[in-house]
Protein backbone atom coordinates (compact mmCIF):
# COMPACT_ATOMS: atom_id res chain seq x y z
CA UNK A 1 0.00 0.00 0.00
CA UNK A 2 1.29 3.38 -0.99
CA UNK A 3 1.40 5.86 1.82
CA UNK A 4 2.01 9.45 0.96
CA UNK A 5 4.37 11.19 3.30
CA UNK A 6 3.29 14.70 4.05
CA UNK A 7 5.87 17.01 5.52
CA UNK A 8 5.36 17.48 9.20
CA UNK A 9 3.63 20.66 10.18
CA UNK A 10 5.87 22.94 12.17
CA UNK A 11 4.42 25.27 14.73
CA UNK A 12 5.45 28.89 14.25
CA UNK A 13 8.55 29.89 16.18
CA UNK A 14 7.77 31.71 19.37
CA UNK A 15 7.94 35.49 19.06
CA UNK A 16 10.78 36.01 21.46
CA UNK A 17 10.88 39.73 20.94
CA UNK A 18 7.21 40.08 21.85
CA UNK A 19 7.78 38.23 25.08
CA UNK A 20 10.86 40.40 25.73
CA UNK A 21 8.79 43.54 25.24
CA UNK A 22 6.14 42.28 27.62
CA UNK A 23 8.75 41.40 30.20
CA UNK A 24 10.41 44.81 29.79
CA UNK A 25 7.04 46.51 30.19
CA UNK A 26 6.15 44.52 33.27
CA UNK A 27 9.52 45.26 34.84
CA UNK A 28 9.64 48.96 33.99
CA UNK A 29 6.06 50.14 33.62
CA UNK A 30 6.09 52.01 36.91
CA UNK A 31 9.11 54.06 35.94
CA UNK A 32 7.80 54.67 32.43
CA UNK A 33 4.42 55.84 33.69
CA UNK A 34 6.10 58.05 36.28
CA UNK A 35 8.30 59.65 33.59
CA UNK A 36 5.29 60.28 31.36
CA UNK A 37 3.37 61.78 34.28
CA UNK A 38 6.32 64.04 35.11
CA UNK A 39 6.47 65.27 31.51
CA UNK A 40 2.76 65.99 31.47
CA UNK A 41 2.94 67.82 34.78
CA UNK A 42 5.92 69.85 33.55
CA UNK A 43 4.13 70.78 30.33
CA UNK A 44 1.03 71.79 32.26
CA UNK A 45 3.15 73.91 34.59
CA UNK A 46 4.78 75.70 31.67
CA UNK A 47 1.44 76.41 30.06
CA UNK A 48 0.02 77.63 33.36
CA UNK A 49 3.02 79.91 33.92
CA UNK A 50 2.72 81.38 30.43
CA UNK A 51 -0.97 82.07 30.90
CA UNK A 52 -0.37 83.55 34.36
CA UNK A 53 2.55 85.65 33.14
CA UNK A 54 0.57 86.98 30.20
CA UNK A 55 -2.47 87.85 32.28
CA UNK A 56 -0.31 89.39 35.03
CA UNK A 57 1.58 91.60 32.60
CA UNK A 58 -1.65 92.66 30.94
CA UNK A 59 -3.15 93.64 34.29
CA UNK A 60 0.04 95.44 35.30
CA UNK A 61 0.13 97.31 32.01
CA UNK A 62 -3.45 98.47 32.46
CA UNK A 63 -2.73 99.65 35.99
CA UNK A 64 0.32 101.54 34.71
CA UNK A 65 -1.70 103.17 31.94
CA UNK A 66 -4.20 104.42 34.53
CA UNK A 67 -1.49 105.74 36.90
CA UNK A 68 -1.47 109.54 37.09
CA UNK A 69 0.80 110.30 40.04
CA UNK A 70 3.56 108.83 42.20
CA UNK A 71 1.20 106.96 44.61
CA UNK A 72 -0.59 105.24 41.72
CA UNK A 73 2.74 104.42 40.09
CA UNK A 74 3.90 102.95 43.38
CA UNK A 75 0.76 100.80 43.41
CA UNK A 76 1.92 99.19 40.16
CA UNK A 77 5.27 98.34 41.76
CA UNK A 78 3.71 96.98 44.95
CA UNK A 79 1.06 94.92 43.15
CA UNK A 80 3.20 93.54 40.29
CA UNK A 81 6.79 93.92 41.54
CA UNK A 82 8.57 91.70 38.99
CA UNK A 83 6.88 92.87 35.81
CA UNK A 84 8.12 95.20 33.10
CA UNK A 85 5.33 97.70 33.90
CA UNK A 86 6.75 97.86 37.44
CA UNK A 87 10.16 98.70 35.97
CA UNK A 88 8.58 101.46 33.87
CA UNK A 89 6.77 102.77 36.95
CA UNK A 90 10.02 103.06 38.91
CA UNK A 91 11.65 105.06 36.11
CA UNK A 92 8.62 107.33 35.87
CA UNK A 93 8.76 107.93 39.63
CA UNK A 94 12.47 108.74 39.43
CA UNK A 95 11.87 111.21 36.59
CA UNK A 96 8.94 112.86 38.38
CA UNK A 97 10.98 113.28 41.56
CA UNK A 98 13.88 114.78 39.60
CA UNK A 99 11.52 117.21 37.85
CA UNK A 100 10.24 118.20 41.29
CA UNK A 101 13.80 118.93 42.41
CA UNK A 102 13.99 116.00 44.84
CA UNK A 103 17.32 114.61 43.64
CA UNK A 104 17.81 112.41 46.69
CA UNK A 105 14.54 110.55 46.26
CA UNK A 106 15.02 110.37 42.49
CA UNK A 107 18.46 108.82 42.93
CA UNK A 108 17.00 106.35 45.44
CA UNK A 109 14.38 105.33 42.86
CA UNK A 110 17.03 104.83 40.17
CA UNK A 111 19.07 102.68 42.57
CA UNK A 112 15.98 100.66 43.43
CA UNK A 113 15.48 100.04 39.71
CA UNK A 114 19.06 98.75 39.36
CA UNK A 115 18.61 96.40 42.31
CA UNK A 116 15.31 95.01 41.02
CA UNK A 117 16.13 94.92 37.29
CA UNK A 118 19.93 94.75 36.85
CA UNK A 119 19.64 93.15 33.39
CA UNK A 120 16.95 95.49 32.09
CA UNK A 121 17.76 97.18 28.75
CA UNK A 122 17.34 100.56 30.48
CA UNK A 123 19.72 99.77 33.37
CA UNK A 124 22.40 101.95 31.80
CA UNK A 125 19.90 104.78 31.51
CA UNK A 126 19.03 104.45 35.21
CA UNK A 127 22.71 104.73 36.13
CA UNK A 128 23.03 107.75 33.85
CA UNK A 129 20.05 109.24 35.67
CA UNK A 130 21.97 108.86 38.93
CA UNK A 131 24.97 110.62 37.36
CA UNK A 132 22.81 113.51 36.17
CA UNK A 133 21.25 113.85 39.62
CA UNK A 134 24.69 113.90 41.21
CA UNK A 135 25.80 116.56 38.76
CA UNK A 136 22.70 118.66 39.43
CA UNK A 137 23.39 118.35 43.16
CA UNK A 138 26.93 119.65 42.70
CA UNK A 139 28.70 116.34 43.36
CA UNK A 140 30.72 116.37 40.14
CA UNK A 141 33.24 113.76 41.25
CA UNK A 142 30.50 111.23 41.96
CA UNK A 143 28.78 112.17 38.69
CA UNK A 144 31.96 111.54 36.69
CA UNK A 145 32.46 108.19 38.43
CA UNK A 146 28.88 107.18 37.63
CA UNK A 147 29.28 108.22 34.00
CA UNK A 148 32.42 106.13 33.71
CA UNK A 149 30.57 103.19 35.27
CA UNK A 150 27.88 103.44 32.60
CA UNK A 151 30.49 103.25 29.84
CA UNK A 152 32.35 100.31 31.38
CA UNK A 153 29.37 98.35 32.69
CA UNK A 154 26.90 98.99 29.85
CA UNK A 155 29.13 99.72 26.82
CA UNK A 156 26.54 98.52 24.30
CA UNK A 157 23.64 100.49 25.76
CA UNK A 158 22.19 103.65 24.27
CA UNK A 159 23.20 105.42 27.49
CA UNK A 160 26.95 104.79 27.18
CA UNK A 161 27.79 107.55 24.66
CA UNK A 162 25.55 110.02 26.47
CA UNK A 163 27.23 109.17 29.76
CA UNK A 164 30.62 109.81 28.18
CA UNK A 165 29.34 113.11 26.79
CA UNK A 166 27.96 114.10 30.21
CA UNK A 167 31.37 113.41 31.72
CA UNK A 168 33.08 115.56 29.08
CA UNK A 169 30.64 118.39 29.68
CA UNK A 170 31.31 118.27 33.42
CA UNK A 171 35.04 118.40 32.77
CA UNK A 172 34.60 121.32 30.41
CA UNK A 173 32.52 123.24 32.95
CA UNK A 174 35.23 122.54 35.52
CA UNK A 175 37.81 124.20 33.21
CA UNK A 176 39.57 120.89 32.59
CA UNK A 177 39.81 121.53 28.88
CA UNK A 178 42.45 118.91 28.07
CA UNK A 179 40.55 116.19 29.89
CA UNK A 180 37.32 117.28 28.23
CA UNK A 181 39.00 117.23 24.83
CA UNK A 182 40.20 113.68 25.41
CA UNK A 183 36.69 112.63 26.44
CA UNK A 184 35.12 114.22 23.37
CA UNK A 185 37.66 112.49 21.13
CA UNK A 186 36.94 109.17 22.85
CA UNK A 187 33.24 109.57 22.11
CA UNK A 188 33.91 110.25 18.44
CA UNK A 189 36.18 107.23 18.09
CA UNK A 190 34.29 104.78 20.29
CA UNK A 191 30.69 105.73 19.40
CA UNK A 192 31.04 107.19 15.89
CA UNK A 193 27.42 106.63 14.82
CA UNK A 194 25.78 108.01 17.95
CA UNK A 195 24.18 111.46 18.30
CA UNK A 196 26.66 112.05 21.13
CA UNK A 197 29.50 111.71 18.61
CA UNK A 198 28.06 114.52 16.50
CA UNK A 199 27.71 116.72 19.57
CA UNK A 200 31.26 115.86 20.62
CA UNK A 201 32.56 116.76 17.17
CA UNK A 202 30.85 120.14 17.45
CA UNK A 203 32.38 120.71 20.87
CA UNK A 204 35.83 119.83 19.57
CA UNK A 205 35.33 122.36 16.80
CA UNK A 206 34.52 125.04 19.38
CA UNK A 207 37.59 124.08 21.35
CA UNK A 208 39.72 124.38 18.24
CA UNK A 209 40.78 120.76 18.61
CA UNK A 210 41.71 118.52 15.66
CA UNK A 211 39.05 115.96 14.78
CA UNK A 212 40.94 114.00 12.17
CA UNK A 213 39.85 110.65 13.60
CA UNK A 214 36.24 111.71 13.78
CA UNK A 215 33.84 109.91 11.52
CA UNK A 216 31.73 112.29 9.41
CA UNK A 217 28.20 112.66 10.63
CA UNK A 218 25.79 110.64 8.48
Amino acid sequence: MNTSHQPPLHEPAPLAHAFDSEIFWEQNKSRILAAVAALLIGAAAVVSWLVYSSSTNAAAQKLLADAKDIPSLQAVIDTYPKTMPAADAILQIAAAQRDAGDMEQSTAAFRDFLVRFPQHPLAGGALLGIAQNQDASGDTEAAIASCQQVVTQYPQSYAAPFAAYTEAEILLRSFQRDEARRSFNMIVSQFPQSPAARMATAQLGRLGAPTGNAAPAP
